[in-house]
């Protein structure tokens, strides 16, 4: 029998509920839309953005529903007069009030109103102002419109535009707003719903970032009187933490659930076939969030049935979007408080046609080994690995993580071929990495039982949550965290399955340890293993390609594919020229955080990029494709002379000069030009079209290297004086070794001498 107290509490509560003040009170009157703004609100802060419901321009390509493309911005409700004005925070700095810099940093940082309202009464209670934003959200708003200024839309027609309804909550706001534009090229409407959301009056403790482990970074300006301004970089992350209740079982080692737990919603536009495989994706993540006392961190649903209440473009819905846009892509986003962090919204969004290049990747990485990725459409269990895989990954980036670009050179190249290996440790160390596929595995592994896809999670992933979310237990300031956090890493030592590398935004990486693509700890085993494992495919692509079902588009897609990964492996292995292996984290004493690759390294390397320059035409100029699908001569031409490019841009031969410097026994400039023309004479002989047109690109590489005679230039200086007097030095060796090649037969003879010429003209 429940006791009479109990129901009255419960009444009590229910009572409470009901009669709550909502965040912001909105009054429809007809058509005219009303918020009654409470004293108590004013001076908060607020988080106000948008989110794209719908949308009809089909030159909005990367534009679509369901998208927040702009970051959300702080606000604050003022009350001046007889107006409200809406002031927007984008200023964050870290003071102590007790500083004598305060009150000073306070007068330099004053906001400004952006928006204004006029006041049209008090509230009954005589503690609240009541303005009109009909007009406000019937129109563009600029501080939170979803979209680009260069995204044209023609005149706005307020007469078939407006508010579509307006929802309140405890803590946020939602507003539905249609808008038609006329007079532009083309039609262009877009649905828009805007969120005001109240953000805590106390933020999440941030938490410092550190350069060995890789997540989003937020910086705010730290300042103290009499001292230098610093800037503290912090990490963007959830608010994981225990019930208040459970913390003492929390701190005893015990699994409890977190106070929020994240909730992923999945759309219901997918294959239902998809959807364990997305779900499984989604909640891969709690396992390593068991590893630091936490279970059902992340749970993923599917769309809730006939619940009217249920919308998945509220601010406080975390969805895996479908985006049925032409584009093989998929991104995990997330929106944070900036004041301290806490990631407030995430979502994973899925292109279209991203399975295709889940497919392509399986089958040019591994149909060489795995007979299964032979087949045009492949089964319900590989499809559901593969995506599986990607969902997670983009999770992986809702969470806050970075990319790891060091976690597939974690691995021995050799260690890719054991089964015992693969099995328990994938292709890479985090699924944060792009190793895509085992395509270091051979003819014969995949029967042996060597796995030919990454992991679930790797080592890496385990550390990476460890760090961003260990609930520590008596910290509260983030220099409180620092001991145990820094503990995390020392306990770790030099495991290079812990080892972290952020993605770098450059065609050739500076770091080999570090580069998306790459597998295993020697690229010149990974690449050599990949390329003889391409021309198997080669080999057998119209065979296995007509018998699984596949026709002449299937083989110009696969063809190209597999052409830009033969020529991927080669590029790979440029990152060892010139390259620098980048140690992340402080440097203590005795450290080192610059090791540059070895001079017999580099000298490999480059061996090994010039043999495989010769002999990839005989493997990718096949009559029988060409026959099928065109020729294609013009491609491999074109390939092959921007790896030669490459060989000499103001890329390379820097890195060369600055790698030099860091050890007397690395490999000098000299060195690296004297050996790139030996191997360009000996291993290229100049008889066929392809030869005769890597020697062109090179004499013109070289040259344009050298600068020195060339007129108009600005004064060469610096590094680039270092390079052009030893282009310009092995010009000259160069010119007397073509004379001598010169007396062969007329062809030849006319090559050589068409080369000296480009040489000699000015």
């Amino acid at each position: 029998m429940i006791k009479k107290t109990t129901l009255l509490s419960v009444l009590l509560l229910c009572l409470s509920a009901a009669y709550a003040q909502p965040f912001i009170n909105v009054i429809k009157t007809g058509n005219r839309y009303k918020f009654e703004i409470q004293d108590s609100l004013l001076g908060r802060d607020i988080l106000f953005g948008s989110r794209i419901v719908d949308l009809s321009s089909p030159s909005a390509k990367v534009y679509a529903a369901g998208q927040m493309r702009r970051p959300p911005v702080v606000i604050r409700f003022s009350k001046r007069d007889k107006s409200i004005v809406i002031e927007e925070v984008n200023n964050f700095v870290e003071v102590d009030k007790n500083n004598p810099i305060y009150e000073a940093l306070q007068r330099n940082m004053k906001v400004g109103g952006v928006d204004i309202f006029e006041i049209e009464s008090r509230g009954l209670s005589g503690k609240s102002s009541i303005i009109d934003v009909t007009n406000y959200f019937s129109q563009e708003v600029q501080l939170a419109w979803p979209l680009p200024d260069n995204v044209k839309k023609g005149r706005l027609e307020s007469k078939l535009s407006g508010i579509q309804f307006i929802r309140q909550f405890d803590d946020h706001i939602n507003i539905r707003s249609y808008y038609e534009f006329l007079g532009g090229k083309e039609t262009f409407t877009i649905t828009v719903q805007y969120f005001m959301l109240l953000l805590s009056k106390e933020p999440m403790v941030s938490r410092f970032n550190d350069d060995r482990v890789g997540f989003q970074p937020y910086n705010k300006k730290s300042f103290s009187s009499g001292s230098p301004i610093k800037t503290n970089s912090y990490i963007s992350r959830w608010r994981v933490e225990p019930k208040p209740d459970d913390r003492l079982t929390h701190l005893k080692g015990e699994l409890v659930e977190p106070q929020k737990p994240i909730t992923v919603y999945i759309e219901p536009y997918f294959p239902k076939e998809w959807i364990q495989y997305i779900k499984l994706g989604v909640e891969d993540w709690n396992d390593a969030f068991k590893n630091i006392g936490f279970k059902n961190t992340i749970i993923a649903k599917e769309f809730p049935i006939n619940d009217s209440l249920f919308d998945p473009y509220d601010i406080k819905t975390n969805v895996v979007r479908y985006i049925p846009l032409e584009e093989a892509n998929a991104a995990g986003q997330i929106w944070c408080d900036p004041r301290s962090g806490e990631i407030i919204n995430g979502e994973v969004l899925w292109w279209n046609n991203v399975v295709n290049l889940l497919n392509m990747w399986r089958f040019t990485q591994t149909a060489a080994v795995d007979p299964r990725a032979r087949a045009i459409k492949y089964d319900r269990e590989m499809t559901g690995e593969m995506i599986r895989y990607a969902i997670a990954h983009e999770v992986g980036h809702m969470l806050g993580l970075q990319h790891n670009m060091r976690s597939s050179y974690a691995y021995p190249a050799d260690s890719l071929r054991s089964p015992s290996f693969t099995n328990r440790y994938g292709t890479t160390a985090s699924i944060m990495d792009y190793a895509r596929n085992n395509h270091i595995a051979r003819p014969g592994d995949y029967e042996r039982g060597v796995k030919m896809t990454p992991p679930v999670l790797g080592p890496y992933d385990y550390l990476s949550i460890e760090y961003g979310y260990k609930y520590i237990h008596g910290a509260d300031s983030p220099s409180g965290e620092l001991p145990v956090l820094d503990s995390l890493f020392r306990s770790k030592g030099s495991d290079p399955m812990y080892l972290f590398a952020p993605f770098i935004t450059a065609a050739i990486s500076p770091d080999p340890s570090s580069q998306s693509e790459s597998l295993g700890d020697d690229i010149l085993v990974s690449s050599l293993n990949g390329i003889l494992n391409t021309r198997i495919i080669l080999d057998s692509l119209k065979k296995w390609t007509f018998s699984a079902g596949g026709g002449v588009k299937d083989i110009e897609s696969r063809y190209d594919a597999l052409s830009k990964q033969y020529f991927r492996y080669i590029s790979l292995s440029m990152s060892y020229l010139g390259g620098i292996y980048t140690i992340q984290g402080p440097v203590g004493e005795g450290d080192v955080k610059y090791v540059p690759v070895t001079a017999q390294r580099q000298r490999e390397a480059l061996n090994f990029i010039i043999e495989q320059i010769k002999e990839a035409p005989q493997h990718l100029e096949r009559d029988d494709i060409s026959a099928i699908i065109g020729p294609l001569t013009d491609n491999v031409l074109k390939k092959e002379s921007e790896l030669i490019s490459a060989l000499l841009n103001n890329f390379t031969l820097p890195r060369i000069v600055n790698s030099s410097s860091l050890s007397k026994s690395s490999y000098s400039i000299r060195e690296y030009l004297q050996d790139l023309d030996e191997l360009i004479w000996k291993k290229l002989g100049g008889n066929t079209a392809i030869e005769i047109n890597l020697h062109m690109t090179y004499i013109q590489m070289l040259k344009s290297a050298s600068r020195i005679n060339l007129k108009g230039d600005e004064p060469v200086v610096g590094i680039s004086a270092v390079i052009s007097e030893a282009c310009y030095k092995q010009m000259s060796k160069t010119a007397e070794r073509i004379k001598k090649l010169s007396k062969g037969s007329k062809p030849v003879r006319e090559h050589y001498r068409f080369l000296l010429d480009i040489i000699e003209s000015r």
